[in-house]
């Protein structure tokens, strides 16, 4: 929240010294805020970092991001945490995290954008059931867990907001920097136009 702040800060400063006339050379120079860098630019990219943030809920999780002119939306999950054990005959008690945000990347500079978010969280306890294990195999691989069942009246929802930072250092992709209320975490977005354009 501290962050959201600061940007809208850092935006009521910058229009006051737009007020002043000082911001006009600034921009020129600089070409702050030119939405036409979100014009034609399209990614998608994964995410990795703790879902349930300052909740008991708390763990490692991972998820994927969209990005299409500037309009940005991801999600982020975490598993059950004995999902994946070798354990067998056993029930543990386990708990899973998730969010999803959408939000507008706001170009500050050509390689810097900031991203307000809103969206929606939720966090639950269960059980992991270790005495039955679901094998999953296809042409190219195997993969085996054992199921989660959610424990009746343990979902809690959330509203989540919260904000990031989007760096470009080239323009074949983006890092990601996102912290919200209930969740912290990072990623990478490849730009598909770009990349298509060089075939």
């Amino acid at each position: 929240m501290k962050r959201v702040l600061l940007v809208l800060v850092f935006l009521a400063c910058c229009l006051g010294a737009q007020a002043q006339g000082g911001f006009a050379q600034v921009e020129k120079e600089y070409k702050l805020f030119d939405f036409q860098f979100n014009a034609k630019r399209m990614e998608f990219g994964l995410n990795v970092g703790q879902a349930g943030s300052f909740s008991p809920y708390a763990d490692f999780a991972l998820g994927a991001n969209l990005l299409v002119n500037g309009f940005y939306v991801d999600f982020l999950a975490s598993d059950p945490q004995h999902k994946y054990s070798r354990t067998s005959d056993t029930k543990w008690n386990d708990h899973v995290a998730f969010c999803i945000n959408a939000g507008y990347q706001i170009p500050i500079l050509k390689w810097l954008r900031v991203m307000p978010l809103i969206g929606y969280a939720q966090t639950n306890d269960g059980i992991t059931d270790a005495s039955v294990t679901i094998w999953e195999v296809d042409e190219y691989s195997s993969d085996t867990y054992h199921p989660y069942k959610v424990t009746r009246g343990s979902r809690s929802h959330y509203f989540n907001y919260g904000g990031g930072l989007s760096i470009q250092p080239c323009k074949w992709f983006s890092i990601n920097l996102i912290a919200t209320n209930n969740a912290l975490y990072g990623g990478v977005g490849v730009d598909l136009i770009t990349i298509a354009r060089t075939r």
